[in-house]
């Protein structure tokens, strides 16, 4: 029997529920250029809380004769002197031939990674990119299966929870499952998502702010599923720092999909979440006058 715990965002009280491993979801854009980075032949990726100390770690690793690539953002932008920002698209075979290791430095998704590693159990970086291959990879470490969805500034986020259960619903398809109701209601909200994903994921607040500021294609990528078998997973060094390295996988798409286990959720006419997402969209103002 499995077990799936889940945690809506890494600003939930630091409280992490004991689990085998943790998967962490950062759909737009960390685990997914994680992911990216991976499949591009990258080699290391040390994922860091802030700028200043990605800055620091690079001249650390440029002393030891390394040459990092420093990427990352600060509310979607990249912060001054990061040669790149968290943008899948900008990664590439040419780039990453110059760079054998990154530097990563973002709002949420490292910042989850980091606060997951702390609980010490196995820490997996999962996206709709590399989701079976992912949960295969953590089955082999356990039974009990801990999603920690980076959201949005230390709250929930849209297009995370959607991941965490789509993973909960592959899950179930391995076996008997048990959930959190965290976890029941990721999956509620997974197969009440209208059977289009990308249309579904850019209607979260943080699509609309990448759109934006011109980060539309983004979203595509990052909503395509099981384009990738690679499994970035956290290690330690004797540095005490943290290093994503993958265990596993290609570029190649996944072989036998868990999705394809999933029964598809038929098209609705209107989306059955479509009134709470226009609340949340609103001044707290407006939530007082509808009497909410």
């Amino acid at each position: 029997m499995f077990e799936a715990d889940l945690v809506f965002s890494c600003g939930e009280n630091n409280f992490l529920p004991v689990v085998d491993v943790w998967l962490v979801i950062d759909v737009l854009r960390a685990t997914t250029v994680m992911t990216r980075w991976f499949e591009l032949g990258g080699t290391e990726l040390y994922p860091v809380k802030s700028p200043d100390e990605a800055r620091r770690l690079v001249l650390e690793l440029q002393e030891r004769g390394s040459s990092p690539l420093l990427m990352g953002e600060v509310n979607g932008i990249p912060p001054e002197g990061f040669d790149m920002g968290n943008s899948p698209l900008e990664l590439s075979y040419e780039l990453i031939q110059e760079h054998y290791c990154g530097v990563m430095s973002t709002t949420d998704g490292t910042v989850a990674l980091n606060e997951a590693f702390s609980s010490g159990s196995p820490v997996i970086a999962a996206s709709f990119r590399n989701i079976s291959a992912c949960l295969d990879h953590a089955l082999t470490l356990g039974d009990r299966i801990g999603i920690l969805c980076s959201g949005r500034k230390s709250r929930p986020s849209w297009e995370d929870t959607l991941c965490a259960g789509a993973v909960i619903e592959s899950l179930q398809a391995h076996g008997e499952t048990v959930f959190s109701d965290s976890a029941r209601i990721a999956l509620t909200t997974w197969r009440s998502r209208g059977g289009n994903l990308l249309s579904c994921v850019e209607k979260s607040n943080h699509a609309d702010y990448l759109k934006h500021i011109g980060f539309g294609r983004d979203i595509i990528f990052a909503c395509e599923v099981d384009a990738s078998t690679v499994v970035p997973m956290l290690v330690g060094d004797d540095k005490a720092h943290i290093i994503l390295r993958s265990v596993t996988g290609s570029a190649r798409p996944y072989p036998i999909s868990n999705f394809e286990r999933i029964k598809p959720v038929p098209s609705q006419k209107s989306d059955p979440f479509e009134e709470l997402l226009t609340y949340t969209r609103q001044p707290p103002q407006n939530f007082l006058k509808k009497g909410i």
